[in-house]
Formats: structure tokens, C-alpha cells, sequence
């Protein structure tokens, strides 16, 4: 497994994507168990769960605050797993395989947000109001053009 995106933009509302690449087919009926620990904490579980891919993905939506994060995968390989895993190459020491990811979540720049819509607001008022000019105009020729 390897960790793709670890930083995310903006605390709140997030999802989680593991996607259990080329093995995926493997685990389909197996669940996987996940933790989410802040870095400083590694014991300190704000959320776990146990999931079943599927077609290899696992997808969960949690809340987090700006801060540092882990995120802990644990596998147990049962014997048939181990021999599935064996056919493709890949040997296992332990029936209880785990993986650990650090990633970031960022405080969301407020800051930005307020100057983009300080922004798009007047271009929006400007364009609208080119529009109605035009129209305006239309409308105006061809009055003169019947009283003519």
C-alpha cells in the first residue's frame, strides 16, 4: 500500500479513500480494520471501523479538525488469504499485516474564500448588467427602426 494524498485542504467534513491496489480482488470479502489517531496521540482513537472493499476501495466520510494525522490499516490473513497472497508473490511474515499513514489537514484559508467572493460577486453584477445594456439597446434600435 501506498499513501497518495497526504495533505487535505480543509478541516470539516472529508472523505477517506483507501484503494487496495492490484490485492484487491483478494480482500473482496475480508474485512479491513482501520484507525484514525492524531500523530501526536498514536493510541488515542478518534475513529475505527472494520469494512469490506469493495471492487478494492474502502470510502468513509469522517469530520476532522486541522491538525496532524494517522491513519493505521490493519489486515489479519487468515491461511487462505496467505495462500492467495503467495500464488500472486507476495509473502507475508505475519498473519497480521499493518500499514501506517501520516497526512495533514489544513485549517481551509478562509481568508481566500472571502476575497473569491468579494470578487466573483461584482464580475457577476457586471456581466449581468452588460447583458441588460445589450438588450436595452436591441430593443431601442428596433423601436426607431418600426417608427421609422
Amino acid at each position: 500500500m501506498n499513501a497518495y494524498c497526504n495533505k487535505i485542504p480543509h478541516s470539516g467534513m472529508v472523505s477517506l479513500v483507501y484503494d487496495i491496489v492490484g490485492i484487491g480482488n483478494i480482500l473482496n470479502d475480508h474485512k479491513i480494520n482501520i484507525y484514525i489517531t492524531y500523530k501526536n496521540e498514536p493510541d488515542k482513537y478518534l475513529y475505527s471501523w472494520s469494512e469490506v472493499p469493495v471492487n478494492g476501495v474502502i470510502w468513509k466520510r469522517v469530520y476532522l479538525k486541522p491538525g496532524s494525522y494517522i491513519s493505521k490499516i490493519n489486515i489479519f490473513c487468515d491461511q487462505g488469504i496467505i495462500t492467495k497472497l503467495n500464488q500472486y508473490g507476495i509473502l507475508i511474515e505475519d498473519k497480521n499485516v499493518n500499514f501506517v499513514f501520516p497526512f495533514i489537514v489544513n485549517s481551509g484559508n478562509i481568508l481566500s474564500w472571502i476575497k473569491y467572493k468579494i470578487m466573483i460577486i461584482p464580475i457577476i453584477a457586471i456581466i449581468i448588467c452588460i447583458i441588460i445594456g445589450i438588450i436595452f439597446r436591441v430593443v431601442q434600435k428596433n423601436n426607431n427602426y418600426v417608427k421609422n
